[in-house]
């Protein structure tokens, strides 16, 4: 047996081995198995995952550094592996994540331009939907939250004080709910709540801005 064969099935042992065991003891071997084997994209994502499920109200550096490291992980596993919609969209989640991780914890400059973060997280949220309606039709569904992902664009649109671009994302949130899940779950509720209470902000500062424009002219 070459290194790299040894190298990639060690790597796929401690990925199994890791996915058995609770976070703080996951990681390191998630980490090792990285290390192993660099260019393996189901281990860089689930590293990726992992990296983002630690505690949000934690501001410590240690804290935010997981969150970076988890971003760059799935960026580099969806180089690796394009065609995985798993991986474009929880890279979407990743990045709207460590903004609202930053704005909270006073982390904004660290963070990349507004645009270039925006872009970068469209580019991931949209590539994932439009793979996930290729596996629909092919009959390998990953069972992706669109709805949340349409939520997820509106959110950050906002934030970026963008209310039209907002609106037109959260506009879309209820008709992938319906396709997706019985409208009378608890979640489903809380979804449209949210989405709601975005739209009447967004469209409040949309005609705020466009009022602004007006009496500049």
């Amino acid at each position: 047996m070459d290194e790299n064969t040894w190298g990639i099935e060690s790597a796929m042992r401690l990925q199994s081995v890791a996915k058995e065991m609770k976070r703080d003891k996951l990681l390191p071997f998630l980490r090792l198995a990285r290390d192993i084997d660099p260019t393996n994209s189901d281990i860089l994502y689930w590293l990726g995952v992992h990296l983002m499920q630690g505690d949000s109200n934690d501001p410590s550096d240690e804290r935010w550094n997981e969150i970076c490291q988890g971003v760059e992980s799935l960026q580099y596993s969806s180089v690796l592996n394009p065609a995985d919609a798993r991986i474009h969209y929880h890279l979407g989640m990743a990045i709207s994540t460590r903004h609202k991780y930053a704005m909270r914890t006073r982390r904004a400059h660290l963070l990349p331009p507004p645009k270039e973060a925006a872009e970068t997280l469209i580019e991931a949220i949209e590539t994932a939907m439009r793979l996930e309606a290729k596996c629909e039709k092919a009959g390998c569904k990953n069972d992706i939250n669109i709805a949340a992902g349409y939520l997820c664009l509106g959110d950050f649109m906002a934030r970026l004080r963008d209310p039209d671009k907002a609106i037109v994302y959260l506009n879309q949130v209820e008709e992938h709910i319906d396709m997706e899940q019985d409208g009378d779950t608890n979640w489903v509720h809380s979804m449209l709540d949210e989405v709601n209470s975005m739209l009447e902000y967004c469209k409040t500062e949309s005609m705020k801005k466009k009022e602004a424009s007006l009496v500049a002219k």
